[in-house]
């Protein structure tokens, strides 16, 4: 087991029996030093329970009564090492957190490569869970014997310190057949009665973290398995100047003003005067040109933090805070092609980019439902992605602060309207120059039409796999209906935008790119429903063929039969995909369960779903439009390949690929024309410029 263990487990022998008992306990176990056994690495199964036989020895304790203690001992040291605000986040009573005990599993396994967990889950009985009195079903489910007082004794001390309740709970196992599957060892069902205690609840203060939090919980882990291996909801940004704006930031948008110049000057000169009408006008090739020079990249170390570090990141959660001023979140950010260097030094220098879409404002009901602050929660959730980033990426977790993040308020330019309006108008093509695209899909993501726009852009841009869903901390059994209702019933002319003029300019995009709005509202609810079942079967650890279930009625329910075929299909699937994964930890492998079983969904998804997701974009996007997205692509992945500097790969760009020089606003003409000839004829240049461009010299841009 974890070493950290045996150091919570030292102060509890010595809370409980003191200095000398402790001595006693490690002669007993035949520990002759405690100095090896706290080495935060696994240590041997046999020392661990070594130690707790031999402290009931000493303390003439029974074994059960002592683990129930050793359980009540552990909540409360972890509350006191400062973690209460991450316990609190799992929900605001005893049903609510167990429910969603294995999105914290899942959290952890981001972070603890060799985890395996015990399954919790919840059934309910009686009563309101925020009312007086409440009893439910507890389904424990673990891989040894002999450890459910433990968790009774969690249960207990969870219940009075977060919840200022009681608890009782009666083990009724026998009286029914096992119902967490045939690859759980252990077994227990506990019926549970909550009584909450008149008063207000019980608030902790926060203390300062000393080790994060994910120690502790794999402590209970490692006890637990022993013998495991080890606009973007762009909200109209009201424009109030600071006395004076800070220097830094106006150092940036002068350079950034000059550099775009002779981009903009032609089309300014030819009559296009607002920022929308200038990047309409522009030929592709120019717009390409235009965004990258202000492609700008944040990192995560700036914008992100873990649950146990939120107390003392106050800045960080101030980011995300919407109604925050952002005017000096610009210097967060840094220029993600342009350097010294080549553009392709630059970008291997900074390292992947991810494209970040969000809603700025929290949800109806969202303090209903949730026990957290809104801006708290994106940046933990922002945080666990870049930990997981960066075991992908460098091998190391720890490294999670070098993962880069395209986010509009660290981007885009607040104190310079004009640079603002034209990163706005940008969008698409700072999709295409990040290397993917995450959605924090809060319930309100499906009815905002920027946030909208964006993840249909992205799923033009990119690969299907390159798009994730991060729900772990929206998605509740309290929230599934919610979710399931925003996009049944998802309608364009339904979403919300800051204004009509807004509202139509990207009904124009949506024209631009699909064959009517119909069908990228079909193409929408199919893609929506597709990620979201890949998130839910990698991240729902427990039981998650049960949460796949409502996606598979809403399948159907859209008119999706085939989706709702190949979710049925994952459902059935998805024992075996645990069992396989559970075999690949318990015969040493490199990967540990929840890394082995997001890698045998991914691949189904692949296989099964990617391939759906193809033919309903094909389906429903217009030839032109996606001839145009194609070569936006292409050009982008030049951009990212290419060896001269950004300004000088600027100027040849202007010179090449004469065929990507049509403009947006003519593609929409086009595309709206009658004449299949025209469109035919645009059509073919529209291939063979893509062709050049994927078949031109990386280095000449």
């Amino acid at each position: 087991m974890h070493g950290l263990i045996h150091v919570v487990f030292k102060r509890f022998v010595l809370e409980k029996l003191g200095e000398d008992l402790w001595t006693a306990t490690l002669e007993q176990a035949g520990v002759a030093s405690d100095a090896k056994i706290f080495d935060p690495i696994a240590h041997s199964d046999s020392v661990t329970l070594a130690l707790i036989a031999a402290a009931c020895t000493v303390s003439n304790d029974e074994l059960p009564l002592f683990l129930e203690s050793f359980g009540e001992f552990w909540v409360k040291y972890i509350t006191e090492e400062g973690y209460l605000t991450f316990l609190q986040s799992l929900g605001r009573n005893m049903f609510d957190f167990f429910s969603n005990i294995n999105i914290l599993h899942h959290t952890v396994q981001r972070e603890s490569k060799n985890a395996v967990f015990p399954l919790l889950e919840v059934s309910h009985i009686s009563g309101d869970p925020d009312g007086p009195e409440h009893t439910f079903r507890l389904y424990y489910g673990s891989g040894r014997a002999g450890l459910s007082t433990f968790l009774l004794g969690i249960l207990k001390q969870l219940a009075k310190q977060l919840f200022h309740c009681t608890v009782t709970a009666q083990d009724v196992s026998s009286t029914g057949p096992s119902e967490m599957g045939a690859g759980i060892h252990v077994q227990h069902v506990f019926l549970v009665t909550v009584v909450r205690i008149p008063g207000r609840a019980v608030s902790a203060e926060a203390a300062s973290p000393g080790r994060s939090f994910f120690d502790f919980h794999n402590m209970l882990v490692s006890l637990w398995k022993c013998g495991c291996t080890d606009s973007q909801e762009l909200e109209e940004i009201v424009i109030v100047h600071p006395p004076g704006v800070p220097t830094e930031v106006q150092r940036i948008v002068k350079d950034k003003q000059e550099k775009i110049e002779h981009i903009v000057d032609v089309y300014q000169q030819a009559g296009a005067c607002s920022p929308s009408e200038l990047v309409d006008a522009m030929t592709s090739s120019d717009r390409l040109r235009l965004a990258a020079v202000l492609f700008r990249g944040v990192f995560a170390q700036h914008v992100a933090t873990p649950w146990t570090a939120l107390n003392s990141r106050p800045e960080v959660t101030g980011f995300w805070d919407g109604q925050a001023s952002g005017e000096m979140c610009y210097t967060l950010s840094k220029d993600w092609l342009d350097s010294s260097e080549s553009m392709a030094l630059s970008r291997n220098m900074n390292g992947q980019i991810v494209f970040v879409s969000h809603c700025w404002s929290a949800p109806t009901g969202w303090g209903d439902s949730m026990n957290t602050s809104y801006p708290q929660t994106k940046a933990a959730e922002v945080c666990s992605y870049a930990k997981e980033l960066a075991g992908k990426l460098f091998e190391d977790p720890d490294l999670w602060g070098r993962v880069g993040f395209w986010i509009d308020k660290a981007c885009i330019p607040q104190t310079d309207p004009t640079l603002m309006a034209l990163c706005v108008n940008l969008l698409e093509e700072f999709i295409a120059l990040s290397d993917g695209m995450i959605v924090l899909a809060s319930w309100n993501y499906f009815s905002r039409l920027w946030c909208v726009y964006e993840w249909v852009c992205g799923l033009l841009i990119h690969d299907a796999m390159e798009i994730e869903i991060l729900a772990d901390p929206f998605v509740r059994d309290s929230t599934v209906a919610t979710y399931i209702k925003c996009i049944r019933f998802f309608s364009i002319s339904k979403c919300t935008c800051n204004s009509d003029k807004d509202k139509q300019t990207l009904i124009d995009k949506v024209q631009t790119y699909y064959k009517s709005v119909a069908h990228f509202e079909r193409f929408f609810q199919f893609t929506v429903i597709a990620c979201f079942v890949r998130c839910l079967a990698v991240r729902r650890t427990g039981k998650p063929s049960a949460s796949l279930q409502p996606w598979t009625d809403l399948a159907r329910a859209c008119g999706f039969k085939h989706l709702a075929e190949a979710t049925q299909s994952l459902a059935s699937n998805i024992n075996r995909f645990q069992q396989e994964a559970t075999t690949r930890a318990r015969s040493n492998s490199t990967q540990d369960v929840q890394a082995a079983m997001s890698s045998l969904i991914d691949e189904w998804f692949a296989e099964q779903m990617a391939p759906l997701i193809s033919r309903e974009r094909e389906a429903a996007t217009n030839h032109l439009g996606v001839s145009y997205i194609k070569g936006l692509r292409a050009v982008a992945e030049d951009a990212k390949r290419s060896q001269l500097k950004l300004g000088s790969w600027s100027l040849e760009l202007a010179d090449l690929h004469q065929e990507f020089r049509r403009s947006r606003t003519q593609t929409l003409r086009l595309s709206r024309s009658p004449d299949s000839s025209t469109s035919r004829s645009f059509s073919d240049s529209a291939c063979c410029m893509r062709h050049s461009c994927l078949h031109s010299d990386p280095a000449s841009g």
